[in-house]
């Protein structure tokens, strides 16, 4: 600030603008300072606060509030409705609590109750976001940063951050920190309305380098089983089949004991694009039908299909012996059980072997709304109906369940290896 300028803001503390004139110059310089000052220490206040609750424990502040409006947290401690309350604060589930405890709310659900914290899609506790059983750890630890900045240094994506998967955190940490990559581009050609993948009718070309540079990240990680996927490319004339075949043979040639799953697009229903990939050396084809048959045409593009998907596995599995198949489905979208039985069977009579069943989010506002919070008990139930009536030989099924869910893999990993051995 000019010393004229300090001048005149101590000498005329309460000058005004007279009507229908405009501040001056120094005047308005003043007033953008002021603001920027002040929009600093807001974000100086918000910085700290977020500081100070990262290290205390959420639950003793909660008491500490309730306290603090006047509420006699010791004598609710005692009551004989203490489970009750204790739910309706942090969302408990029925069967932690027992019988005759109100732990969901009424259907319905729409996007702007989303934006605002409130929804009243089945399932949900009073109250709440989310369920308590979907909580997650925050993406973060070594082995995090690690696989992170190889991919990045690679420029290679995930379909973990891409699609913005809730289970990053525990998938990337740990012994093994299995990624699944997803391959020609971040950019998708279609726009199912569940997906958070970035759209456009023509997106960039894919890079011709990315076969060779994935093989090598994924050779040198040390990983005994990986995800291959990719977006939608309908502007390709084999939808990707032969980059997502290149990656697979030089990755075999690298290092020939990881397991490869490829999960793929429907390739416009081109089977000999799914031949293709099928022999190119992988060992599980995995391609999702996503939901039910009813609902199709509303949670997905209008290029993809029941039926198509259907097609791709039963090709897939036909096109070589031993060749494990897969797919997944998404609950919470409004579907019936009956529907949900139904669709098991119809992939069971496709050959599938392995089948997932996980909580469908809502990834923005945007996107559709989730009609139900399906419960663990639920999902158990999914799991046990897979497994032991239809004959799926393995089904993961759980409320963070994705279709290329790290403890998914480590089953798979150890039946492939099982089966190898007893044809050996």
């Amino acid at each position: 600030m000019r010393a004229l300028d300090v001048a005149r803001v101590h000498h005329r503390p309460h000058a005004r603008s007279l009507p229908g004139s405009s501040p001056s110059p120094s005047s308005s310089r003043i007033a953008r300072r002021r603001r920027r000052f002040h929009a600093r220490a807001l974000d100086d206040d918000d910085e700290r606060e977020r500081i100070r609750l990262e290290s205390i424990d959420a639950f003793d502040e909660l008491v500490e509030l309730a306290r603090a409006n006047g509420m006699d947290v010791d004598a609710m401690r005692k009551a004989k409705n203490a489970k009750a309350i204790a739910s309706a604060m942090c969302g408990i589930t029925s069967a932690e609590l027992g019988e005759g405890v109100e732990t969901t709310a009424t259907r319905a659900g729409d996007a702007s109750k989303e934006e605002d914290g409130a929804s009243d899609a089945k399932g949900l506790p009073k109250g709440l976001k989310k369920p308590p059983w979907l909580r997650q750890r925050a993406p973060a630890g070594a082995r995090f940063e690690y696989l992170k900045q190889s991919l990045n240094g690679l420029k290679l994506n995930t379909v973990c951050e891409e699609a913005m998967c809730p289970n990053v955190g525990e998938c990337w940490n740990g012994d093994t920190g299995t990624a699944t990559v997803m391959l020609l581009g971040d950019t998708c050609t279609r726009g199912c309305r569940f997906c958070a993948v970035n759209t456009a009718r023509t997106p960039p070309p894919p890079d011709e380098d990315e076969p060779e540079n994935t093989a090598r990240a994924i050779a040198e990680w040390g990983v005994g089983y990986i995800v291959l996927t990719s977006v939608d490319r309908d502007d390709i004339a084999d939808g990707g089949s032969e980059h997502f075949a290149r990656t697979v043979r030089t990755l075999k040639k690298l290092k020939s004991s990881v397991l490869v799953e490829a999960l793929t697009p429907d390739f416009q229903g081109d089977m000999k694009a799914v031949e293709h990939l099928a022999l190119s050396g992988l060992d599980v084809f995995a391609h999702n039908v996503e939901t039910v048959e009813r609902l199709q045409k509303r949670v997905r593009d209008p290029r993809a299909g029941y039926e198509q998907s259907l097609s791709v596995l039963r090709q897939a599995k036909a096109s070589k012996p031993g060749l494990v198949t897969k797919t997944s489905i998404m609950l919470g979208l409004g579907e019936e059980d009956d529907e949900i039985r139904e669709c098991m069977r119809a992939c069971k009579e496709a050959g599938v072997d392995i089948f997932t069943l996980g909580q469908y989010l809502q990834p923005t506002p945007q996107h559709l709304t989730v009609k139900e919070f399906v419960t663990p008990e639920k999902f158990n139930y999914w799991k046990k109906v897979g497994e032991e009536e239809i004959g799926f030989r393995y089904v993961a099924s759980g409320p963070l369940v994705r279709s290329s869910y790290k403890a998914g893999e480590f089953f798979i990993e150890s039946m492939l290896r099982k089966d190898a051995k007893e044809r050996a």
